[in-house]
């Protein structure tokens, strides 16, 4: 059968320093922190990009139908892929319970991109499908770059000026790369590590000691991870919460974390909770409505001092406006009440846990 000349976009997802994060640490933590890595970086981008194979720490995906993805699409995609894999690499780093090297050095992980726009075939190899051609080389050739050596840049994409023409993007940062066989090529950097940290700066939504309505602190004996797993794990979450007859949870393809959805159900009443902050094991933020009106809270967990245990805040806040808040000033001890019983059960918990004691 004749193969068939296919053109379109060409796209490696490279995970960079895994070379080095590899050498002296766990090989079967480290790789299944690649292998979990990798394949949230490939549900990411694909759709609306096809999944060409798997590279060792890379994805190589290419643009179905020629120019079936847009300049404007794919810029998106290359960030929202690049703030996914952010995101899991930090709640692999923080939440695990595990203190291997390979966990507590996952923040050394970074995810590069390298896309190019040219020709290709699809070429059977060992029974395999396998994109083949001069582009495909270039593509490939590209991530043995020089951005950061020159640049200093880890998180980035490199794009080709022939995919930045066909495609109609502009206003990247030129950079220039010469490439064996092939000579200088001209291409666009796009610095999604700084879109990264910009997007934690602006991301970060607390409720503040001082903004709180409520606010209700204690300190256990119990490790910060500890109690952490005690105030997010539904499973836990049956064993201490007053009145609830079922928790229900819809995370995104993530998981648990900033979108995470939780529907508590108290028998007719259903509460649902909306993640909106979540850095563990330190802090998380929700929003709810509830039949006081619409509400945040902030969860706070801090080392004590004397590395004993684990300082817990609640922090409740109204979020309805002059209405709920002359309202609560008639509802404010019954709710306090509620909140008390709730902390109380959930401090009683966690010091009943086998490696926790009463602070």
């Amino acid at each position: 059968m004749a193969e068939i000349v296919r053109r379109g976009c060409l796209l490696l997802a490279d995970i960079s320093g895994y070379t080095a994060f590899v050498g002296g640490v766990e090989l079967e933590h480290a790789h299944d922190i690649l292998a979990d890595l990798l394949s949230m970086v490939a549900r990411e981008l694909c759709p609306p990009l096809e999944l060409a194979k798997l590279e060792g720490d890379a994805v190589f995906c290419a643009a179905p139908g020629g120019d079936s993805i847009g300049g404007g699409a794919l810029l998106a995609k290359l960030e929202s892929t690049y703030l996914a894999f952010a995101r899991r690499r930090r709640t692999v780093a923080l939440s695990s319970s595990c203190r291997c090297d390979a966990c507590r050095r996952t923040p050394e992980l970074d995810l590069k991109f390298c896309v190019h726009r040219g020709s290709f075939v699809e070429h059977e190899v060992a029974g395999r499908p396998e994109l083949m051609g001069p582009d495909v080389v270039l593509v490939h050739r590209l991530l043995k770059n020089t951005v950061a050596e020159t640049r200093g840049l880890r998180g980035y994409a490199l794009i080709s000026a022939a995919c930045l023409d066909a495609l109609g993007i502009s206003g990247l940062e030129p950079h220039a790369e010469r490439v064996e066989d092939v000579g200088e090529v001209q291409c666009g950097l796009l610095d999604l590590r700084s879109r990264w940290e910009e997007h934690q700066r602006s991301a970060r939504s607390v409720v503040s000691r001082e903004e709180a309505r409520i606010l209700l602190e204690a300190d256990v004996s119990a490790p910060q991870q500890q109690v952490w797993d005690a105030m997010t794990d539904p499973a836990h979450g049956m064993r201490w919460r007053v009145g609830v007859d079922e928790i229900n949870e819809q995370n995104p393809p993530t998981g648990r974390g900033a979108g995470t959805v939780t529907h508590c159900v108290h028998g007719r009443t259903t509460i649902d909770q909306e993640i909106l902050d979540w850095l563990p094991p330190h802090h998380y933020t929700f929003r709810e409505r509830n039949p006081v009106g619409e509400c945040a809270w902030t969860v706070s967990l801090a080392p004590l001092q004397d590395s004993s245990g684990t300082h817990i805040e609640w922090r409740f806040a109204l979020r309805g406006g002059r209405l709920q808040a002359a309202a609560m000033r008639v509802m404010a001890p019954r709710v306090r009440r509620i909140l008390e019983q709730n902390f109380d059960a959930l401090l009683a918990h966690i010091r009943a846990l086998p490696v926790a004691r009463a602070a």
